[in-house]
């Protein structure tokens, strides 16, 4: 089925996607409903049709071992950890999920906790919200559909505060968190897109929050952080 709609540079409906593996209708339908909803595959419109979904290119792009989008971007992350002093990570989207895939320490002895492996709501972190700079309005809305948990008080947890924070990505390209996920951590994330523009992966530098930012220019800490977002996805395209 993925191959049916990969093999297309248009949307697919569920008939021909039936057509082509031999499937029934019926299971075609309720297959690529639960894809959607994992974001392997993004239902595009009313009547049913479907292309590969951002979840597919994040994995694609995270998932092999050695020569990896993960592993390419290690050298950037420990510049860009290096230039900030902060902790520097790369995340992917992993469902509902942001996936932290890899993490550079900050240099010093005090340090934020390695979140390698670890998945957390898209909108408790900036990195999650740095992915949903790309989404339409109405991904936006679906994703919020169910309810946002709240973390700590400062967590976004309505759809109006939620879409206020994408269009913030939108205009600076990224995204911050000030005790969201935790009262202690602030964070900063770019989206790393591929060709085609969609985020599929972000760079976040983040530290404890009586540390990071402090008195240091924001506005350069987002250059930075974006040069390096920019920098990886050019990855994608060699």
């Amino acid at each position: 089925m993925l191959r049916a709609l990969a093999g297309q540079s248009y949307s697919v409906g569920v008939s021909e996607v039936a057509r082509t593996t031999g499937l029934a209708k019926s299971t075609c339908s309720r297959i690529l409903s639960s894809l959607d909803e994992l974001g392997i595959v993004e239902r595009v419109d009313e009547a049913g049709r479907y292309v590969i979904g951002p979840g597919l290119r994040a994995l694609a792009a995270a998932g092999a071992p050695v020569g990896t989008l993960r592993d390419l971007a290690e050298p950037y992350l420990r510049e860009l950890a290096g230039r900030l002093g902060e902790s520097a990570a790369l995340s992917v989207m992993d469902g509902g999920e942001g996936l932290y895939v890899t993490q550079v320490a900050a240099p010093g002895p005090v340090q934020v906790t390695d979140w390698t492996g670890q998945r957390f709501p898209l909108h408790t972190i900036a990195a999650g919200q740095a992915f949903m700079g790309s989404w339409t309005d109405e991904r936006v809305a679906t994703y919020a559909a169910d309810g946002l948990a709240g973390f700590t008080e400062a967590t976004v947890t309505t759809l109006v505060g939620l879409r206020q924070r994408v269009g913030e990505v939108r205009r600076r390209g990224v995204a911050w968190t000030l005790g969201e996920f935790s009262e202690e951590i602030t964070g900063v994330a770019a989206p790393v897109c591929d060709p085609d523009g969609e985020a599929v992966a972000s760079v976040t530098v983040y530290g404890p929050g009586w540390r990071f930012p402090g008195d240091a220019d924001t506005t350069e800490i987002e250059r930075l952080v974006r040069e390096t977002a920019e920098r990886v996805g050019r990855l994608l395209a060699d």
